[in-house]
């Protein structure tokens, strides 16, 4: 007996053993994922992506809360790096809470710190800075000094936006130190870069040392990209020099530059080099090989470059053909430059740009006319009176008529405005009637489940009540077993009943909190054992001090995705997180089931969210493919109190 006791805690222990073994390969395999994406996210994107969604899946599947949240966060970074700012809000928010969970304090920092990044693009640099400074406040709490450094770049960055340049340099400079004293080698570099970048004008010799500081870095790190980017930025400090020590500088970091372009294989670094060198050739007067470099430069922005660099390198041309003599050229690289300018202005940059044009032409029909005064000075005295009389004239009627031309164009930007205006009235009055038409139809909806409801509970409910009390006094004499099994399923139906009246009820939201009710959702589903349901919320009070109206269409919506999914998904993993963020409410509602093509989701489920979401001022992005599980991101907008 003791033997077989003894085999029977030696195979349980061995099967633990196997099983831990296992988590550990499968977070071992999850570590490689994320490894991977970091590794590629610059070379090859797409590859990226595959891994850390890969990553992600698998640390879904062992309910891993410590990866989950880095995976979180690095959906979040490659959306921002697509400037998909919205995506990536949503991840880095549903990073947060299993951070939280775990105490990941690193991802925290990071999380609030691209937080920061994505309102800073959005031009919200309130919410930017609150961001960065709580990543700060984390960063110093839990000496996460890489995370420190980082921020304090974010941060001068930020005020060097806001043109505080005294600011952003005690930022950069923290950085800068912090960096220094703790080995951290691309802090130190970017930190140099950005008190390089911030002196360029104020202290040129400043900011080539610090550029000299970043590029021994750069080499040390083997970073070829960032020494290209350095030698540039050094050319073009030296290029301003008029001394010819200098300017042979200018064109060294240009050679060098284009030799690591080439090693690189990269055709848009060398676009750079050659434009560079176009400028510099320019300088010293050698026209010829100016010209050759900004047809180099050319040849290579047909594999894409922005506008801007394109109107520079038509600028480019332009100049240096005038220069060297070649007034033709220089005027068709002129007419080039103008169409793209052109077609990259807005209506109000070209009527800006008119009226210049105006009173240039005016001042310059002012200025002929004073020089034809002054020659006709040294005609006779009596002729002199005339031609003042007529300049008078001239003047009077050039006044006259620039009056009116304004006048014109003021009565012209003032009808335009007046039906802009009235254009935004008539949207703002249909969409005010569509709310108020979505509001009736929800209302009436509801008006209608609450009198089914009555109707369930005080019509049949109460017929069942007096049938059950008759069975119950025929079964006192007759004492069968039949009518008391009849009795409990009358019972049973009872309950049901009183549970879909209770669900169809209005008082349901008046007398109970949106948290309770979710959980209760949460459990009636779970009790089905069609799938498992993970709540989060974050922070803990974020479902709190709702309105009425609020609380009940945000129930209503999670009844609807839940329904939807229990008929259509064969899902069996779901994951629903809110997160708030002052006035702002974020829920993201994922499954593991069969997907389907975001374009046909216009069932009637989907139709009922949207106008309920329209009510209480939400938005909906739905991200799904089939086979793959869906992903649906609400953003509320909370009214402020």
């Amino acid at each position: 007996m003791k033997n077989k006791t003894f085999r029977l805690t030696m195979i349980i222990t061995l099967l633990l053993m196997v099983d831990v073994l296992q988590s550990q390969t499968n977070e071992k395999k999850i570590e490689y994922l994320i490894d991977d994406f970091a590794r590629t996210l610059s070379s090859n994107p797409d590859s990226a992506f595959f891994y850390i969604k890969k990553a992600t899946h698998e640390s879904k599947e062992i309910d891993n809360s410590f990866l989950l949240s880095r995976c979180y966060y690095n959906l979040g970074y490659f959306y921002y790096l697509k400037k998909d700012l919205e995506q990536s809000k949503s991840y880095t928010l549903l990073s947060l809470p299993y951070a939280e969970k775990e105490k990941n304090y690193k991802i925290i920092a990071l999380n609030y710190n691209q937080l920061g990044l994505i309102y800073k693009e959005e031009s919200n640099y309130i919410k930017a800075l609150e961001n960065f400074l709580q990543s700060l406040n984390i960063a110093e709490k839990n000496n996460l000094k890489k995370n420190e450094s980082i921020t304090l770049i974010n941060l001068g960055s930020l005020y060097e936006i806001q043109n505080d340049t005294l600011k952003a340099l005690q930022y950069y400079k923290k950085s800068q130190d912090l960096a220094f004293k703790n080995g951290l080698k691309s802090e130190l570099l970017a930190s140099y870069n950005n008190l390089a970048i911030l002196q360029f004008k104020t202290n040129k010799e400043k900011s080539i040392e610090n550029y000299n500081k970043a590029y021994a870095i750069s080499i040390e790190l083997n970073d070829k990209y960032e020494q290209f980017n350095i030698l540039i930025n050094l050319s073009d400090i030296y290029s301003v020099y008029k001394n010819k020590t200098k300017i042979d500088y200018s064109f060294k970091y240009l050679f060098k530059a284009k030799k690591i372009a080439q090693e690189l294989s990269d055709e848009r670094l060398l676009f750079y080099v050659f434009f560079n060198l176009g400028g510099c050739y320019k300088n010293v007067k050698n026209y010829k090989a100016s010209i050759e470099s900004y047809l180099k430069a050319d040849q290579l922005s047909k594999k894409g470059i922005s506008d801007d660099q394109r109107l520079s390198l038509l600028r480019g041309f332009e100049l240096v053909y005038k220069e060297s003599g070649n007034f033709n050229q220089a005027y068709n690289y002129k007419e080039k430059h103008n169409v793209l300018k052109d077609s990259l202005f807005s209506v109000q940059k070209n009527k800006v740009f008119n009226e210049i044009q105006t009173k240039y032409e005016v001042e310059k029909k002012n200025l002929k006319i004073d020089l034809l005064s002054k020659e006709k000075q040294i005609e006779k005295v009596k002729k002199r009176v005339v031609l003042y009389i007529s300049i008078a004239i001239v003047l009077a009627l050039s006044s006259l008529l620039l009056f009116y031309k304004n006048r014109i164009k003021l009565q012209k930007i003032i009808n335009e405005k007046e039906q802009q205006l009235f254009a935004k009235q008539k949207i703002e009055l249909e969409q005010q009637q569509e709310i108020k038409h979505i509001l009736g139809m929800i209302e009436g909806q509801d008006q209608e489940r609450n009198r089914v409801a009555k109707e369930i509970h005080d019509g049949v409910g109460g017929d069942l009540a007096g049938i059950k009390l008759q069975l119950y006094q025929i079964n006192n004499s007759v004492k069968s077993e039949s009518i008391k099994e009849v009795i409990n399923q009358i019972t049973n139906v009872f309950d049901d009943l009183r549970n879909i009246s209770h669900d169809l009820s209005l008082n349901t939201f008046i007398e109970r909190s949106l948290e309770s009710l979710i959980f209760e959702l949460k459990i009636e589903y779970e009790s089905r054992n069609q799938f498992a349901i993970e709540l989060l919320i974050f922070p803990n009070n974020a479902l709190e001090s709702f309105s009425e109206s609020l609380k009940k269409n945000l129930y209503r919506i999670l009844q609807e995705l839940l329904a939807n999914v229990s008929k259509h998904a064969n899902a069996k993993n779901i994951l629903i997180s809110f997160t708030r963020d002052q006035n702002q409410l974020n829920l993201i509602f994922e499954d593991d089931g069969s997907g389907f093509e975001s374009k046909k989701s216009n069932g009637i489920g989907m139709k009922n969210i949207e106008e309920r979401l329209v009510v209480i001022n939400g938005k909906m992005t739905i991200d799904s493919k089939l086979k793959r599980g869906t992903s649906i991101f609400i953003e509320i907008t909370l009214a402020d109190d």
